[in-house]
């Protein structure tokens, strides 16, 4: 008979304690005095195995014991036994008994049936999950063969990749912000391969005093305490031959207006000037220059 709430209220706790033994798949009761745990450890009497067990709380009703009292695996009693015969098939002098018997079957075709449901469920989700994902996969071929075959150590493309692993759609948010990481990846991939190609074709840095002819690749403000203004300018100049020179901007080339990331407008702008060049010590297509004089805008 089912308690009502004020008899579950005043539900009275017993010795008793019952719990079930994951490798026997067998519960398991044990007796347990002078104790004020509701959880306990102990042996199973099978396998030895150490294993959790709750206590037994009765609430005595005018309701009799029956086979469902005796052969309990939950910690709550609410018949006129008041616990003493709660789970009773489980405890260790009745194992050999025919009860027993029938209700460890009765117990293992539950737990049967409960993993086939949960078997059930887990393969239905696993089919929605599946069928969600081939669907956006329609769509999103290009994301899943960039994030599928890639290498890059990124921590948002490793949790993408997850994801994918994992067969969870994609946000379009997300799809985006990894089709932006291609496009990115794509150029910069291709400027490596321009300045590859470059280097490989590039002429030997001239040394000494020389007229230079090239075109400004970057122009960019340096700290120096020791300078005047706190700061110097500095620009890396591709030569007529390929070869790349670095050293300060002449003051004839600092009479534009800087744009946003373009120090004196000057990146992409053909120039010439007199300066004094030394090769870079084992590489010889770079050069320093000093001392540069006569610069102007060609």
């Amino acid at each position: 008979m089912p308690a009502t709430l004020d008899r579950i209220l005043s539900k009275r706790p017993t010795d008793y304690f019952l719990g079930a033994c994951a490798p026997c798949r067998l519960p398991v009761r044990a007796t347990i005095p002078d104790t004020r745990d509701d959880a306990r450890h102990t042996a199973c009497p099978q396998c030895g195995t150490w294993m959790r067990v709750s206590r037994v709380y009765a609430t005595t009703v005018d309701a009799s014991c029956d086979a469902a009292c005796m052969g309990a695996t939950g910690p709550a009693c609410s018949c006129s036994c008041g616990g003493a015969n709660h789970g009773g098939s489980w405890a260790p002098a009745t194992y050999e008994s025919h009860a027993t018997a029938d209700a460890l079957a009765r117990y293992r075709e539950r737990l049967d049936k409960q993993e086939r449901e949960r078997a059930r469920k887990a393969e239905a989700e696993r089919k929605s999950r599946q069928a969600a994902f081939d669907a956006w996969a329609e769509d999103h071929g290009d994301v899943i063969e960039f994030l599928t075959a890639t290498d890059i150590d990124n921590t948002f493309i490793d949790d993408m990749r997850r994801y994918l692993r994992r067969l969870d759609v994609l946000t379009e948010r997300q799809a985006t912000a990894v089709r932006k990481f291609i496009e990115g990846a794509r150029r910069r991939a291709a400027e490596e391969e321009r300045r590859k190609a470059e280097a490989e074709a590039a002429g030997p840095a001239p040394e000494g005093r020389q007229t230079l002819t090239g075109e400004v690749v970057s122009a960019k403000i340096r700290d120096n305490d020791f300078s005047p203004s706190g700061a110097d300018y500095k620009m890396l100049v591709r030569l007529d031959n390929g070869a790349r020179v670095y050293g300060t901007i002449p003051k004839a080339l600092q009479t534009r207006r800087t744009t946003e990331g373009n120090l004196f407008a000057l990146r992409g702008v053909r120039v010439q000037f007199d300066a004094t060049v030394t090769a870079k010590t084992g590489e010889p297509t770079f050069g320093y220059f000093q001392r540069p004089t006569k610069a102007t805008f060609i």
